[in-house]
């Protein structure tokens, strides 16, 4: 084995594990329109969403028939990067 060769990867079968839920068609599989309709509302109001990010949720939401208002204050504070909910920070307590 060569010290700075190159190495031959060899490919594997990887199982998946995960279910994917194309092709089914039962009760519980289906989307939620207003679910996902306020996924993208709130896609509109966060402010680390890319701006074209807004915009394909802005027509994703048109696309659907739905209002893609947001407020002004959301938009100010989305400038401003003003959290509608304080966070709290956590301290670190260190016992020695």
């Amino acid at each position: 084995m060569p010290l700075f060769g190159r190495r031959r990867h060899t490919t594997t079968t990887t199982r998946r594990t995960h279910h994917t839920t194309t092709g089914r068609t039962g009760f519980f599989h289906r989307k939620d329109p207003n679910r996902r309709a306020a996924g993208l509302r709130a896609a509109l109001a966060n402010p680390h969403t890319t701006h074209d990010g807004r915009k394909r949720a802005e027509a994703e939401l048109h696309s659907m028939g739905r209002s893609a208002h947001v407020p002004i204050t959301t938009k100010i504070k989305r400038t401003l990067g003003i959290r509608s909910s304080p966070r709290n920070h956590r301290r670190a307590n260190y016992r020695y």
